[in-house]
């Protein structure tokens, strides 16, 4: 697949670690997917060499691929597609909830926004780890990058969910900084927020059953910096989210766990590059 004539997409190799460690460091904190660790990234690697082989599939599998400068043979890019996301210990988002709160006697009437736990999106294909570096910026690449996701999962059908998330970098004050997980998410976890957000996207998250409270969250309790992070996209990503809004995905009020950044979601048959591919010999 190439996205012009001296680019192209393909999967990840062994090679390749030296080029991806490079791109991980210009991502900025909130890169979970890709963190800047050496040993993170190399088993990232080799579960996209064995999830292409076909030794991993389901929520074992994650696929990795590069976009190439075939005139310096330098990586610029990378996208990862994710089969089944939680089918070992559930993938958790809040749901925004709206409740209504009556008193005839009093003659009120108000309506109360809480988050409830959810792991719904359970078993769902999840896309993510889209990186382009800087200079790459603008250029058109980074949105081909992303559709070849697409065009993967519309060719091999049989290995993905019928619905794709992607989660959307939530709000920071600052670099590190979430306004919700300060209200929320450090009165449950003993770990910064950067740590957390990490061993959720790398390791087994059991422990956010286990520690995330059970019971709905009343946002007018969170401190007001909290509460206008809800559903608010950092502002690196901005632009990513639009381009998935644009895609056929939709924000139906989801959001993520520990910094409240949007979830959205699309049945893969809405998904543009789905629908409108074809395959040819």
């Amino acid at each position: 697949m190439g996205s012009a004539a001296m680019h192209v997409i393909r999967p990840v190799r062994a090679g390749d670690i030296d080029a991806v460690a490079d791109l991980a460091d210009t991502a900025g904190p909130g890169m979970t997917t890709l963190p800047p660790d050496r040993d993170i990234i190399a088993k990232k690697i080799e579960r996209s060499l064995e999830s292409f082989s076909g030794q991993r599939s389901g929520c074992d599998a994650g696929y990795l691929v590069v976009l190439e400068d075939l005139e310096t043979s330098r990586v610029v890019g990378t996208a990862g597609v994710y089969p089944k996301v939680g089918e070992a210990c559930g993938f958790y988002t809040y749901r925004i909830v709206d409740l209504f709160h009556s008193s005839r006697s009093q003659g009120s009437r108000y309506r109360i926004r809480t988050l409830v736990l959810s792991n719904e999106l359970t078993g769902s294909t999840e896309v993510g780890t889209l990186l382009m570096h800087p200079p790459a910026g603008g250029t058109g690449l980074g949105r081909q990058l992303a559709r070849a996701r697409y065009l993967f999962i519309a060719q091999f059908p049989h290995l993905f969910g019928s619905q794709v998330i992607a989660e959307i970098r939530g709000w920071q004050d600052g670099p590190g900084q979430s306004p919700f997980w300060k209200a929320v998410g450090e009165r449950f976890f003993a770990m910064p927020f950067a740590d957390a957000d990490q061993k959720s996207a790398v390791d087994e998250a059991w422990f956010i059953g286990d520690l995330m409270p059970r019971h709905p969250l009343y946002c007018c309790l969170l401190s007001p910096e909290a509460q206008s992070a809800i559903g608010r996209p950092h502002r690196d990503s901005a632009t990513a989210m639009k381009m998935l809004l644009d895609e056929g995905f939709d924000y139906e009020g989801l959001v993520d766990v520990f910094d409240a950044g949007p979830v959205l979601t699309a049945s893969v048959h809405r998904i543009a590059a789905v629908s409108e591919s074809h395959m040819t010999e």
